[in-house]
């Protein structure tokens, strides 16, 4: 049985975190900092069926990549390729996974966009992995297929507290996006650089054959600058938002240290996930976490405006 349990990734149910970005812009921008019991259950009841559509695609990547995973240093290990577990048994769990995860969102949610957000989640999974689109081969579609789960996670978590279909700002869901090109960027480095042999990794991911490790540097760069500017609009344009300018550095160092990890020795010879549990990124991740908080209430109570702040020296306008 946990051969199976490998297979639908129960320890990969961590990234659905994500989906508390969406809780965390809906009641900061909607429900404004008041946070209730009806509040905090809904929150966690909306990880559930994100899991289970999660695992679902984790199922349908891992039977259909398990060919190219046999030539993979240690993917070859997996259930599937090793020859550990039965296809007809997985692809039962695929389909009850899809089924009880619907099933649980029409029951727990009546709004119809944490509906569609979940569909989005399911054929995600499909696009990305299934012939003749399979955006998995294709340089560059790939990350922001797969990137497109962080807006899809943010959706999830903003419609599960929201009564209503209004989309979150676009400037925080394309700076959520393009924060999860970055890491999804710096997991292909990783991963391209663990190989580190170009007709294997060609022969293992297709997008190998064109991605080298310049390429991907730039376009880790490209997702940070992109991040950074659609997350400042956000931060200018709303003003419950104004005070996180100063979680800023923080996160700057955070993304420093993701390079630092993804370009060193010791980044190349990690897996791609364990990257992300680096002791420092922990801490820049809970201490950014931490700050934002205390900054958000801090507006909140009228302790600190940061624009205010700014503003106060200026003879400009006046």
């Amino acid at each position: 049985m946990i051969e199976y349990l490998k297979v639908a990734r129960i320890d990969h149910w961590l990234k659905n975190i994500f989906i508390v970005f969406g809780h965390a812009v809906a009641i900061v921008l909607v429900l404004n900092l008041e946070i209730t019991g009806e509040v905090v259950v809904k929150a966690a009841l909306s990880l559930i069926p994100a899991c289970l559509i999660a695992s679902a695609n984790y199922i349908l990547n891992e039977i259909l990549d398990a060919p190219f995973d046999k030539l993979h240093p240690t993917k070859k290990l997996r259930p599937i390729p090793a020859g550990l577990v039965k296809l007809p048994i997985l692809w039962a769990m695929f389909g009850v996974c899809i089924v009880i995860g619907f099933a649980l969102a029409f029951l727990w949610f009546k709004n119809p966009g944490y509906w569609i957000a979940l569909g989005l989640l399911l054929l995600s999974g499909l696009v990305y992995n299934i012939n003749p689109i399979r955006l998995k081969d294709r340089a560059f579609l790939d990350v922001i297929a797969e990137s497109f789960n962080n807006p899809i996670r943010l959706w999830l978590g903003w419609y599960a507290l929201v009564p209503f279909l209004d989309q979150p700002p676009a400037s925080i869901t394309l700076a959520w996006w393009a924060f999860g090109g970055l890491l999804m960027t710096g997991k292909r480095y990783a991963e391209f650089r663990f190989i580190d042999d170009k007709e294997l990794s060609g022969q293992y991911r297709k997008s190998f054959q064109v991605y080298t490790g310049t390429s991907l540097i730039i376009a880790m760069i490209t997702y940070a600058n992109l991040f950074c500017f659609c997350a400042g609009y956000a931060i200018s344009n709303y003003d419950a938002l104004n005070n996180l300018a100063l979680v800023f550095p923080v996160i700057i160092f955070a993304i420093i240290v993701y390079f630092r990890q993804a370009m060193s020795e010791i980044g190349a010879r990690l897996e791609p996930e364990q990257l992300m549990q680096k002791p420092l990124i922990i801490i820049c991740t809970i201490l950014s976490g931490a700050i934002t908080i205390g900054l958000l209430y801090a507006y909140k109570l009228d302790w600190f405006h940061f624009k205010s702040f700014m503003d106060s020296n200026s003879t400009f306008g006046s």
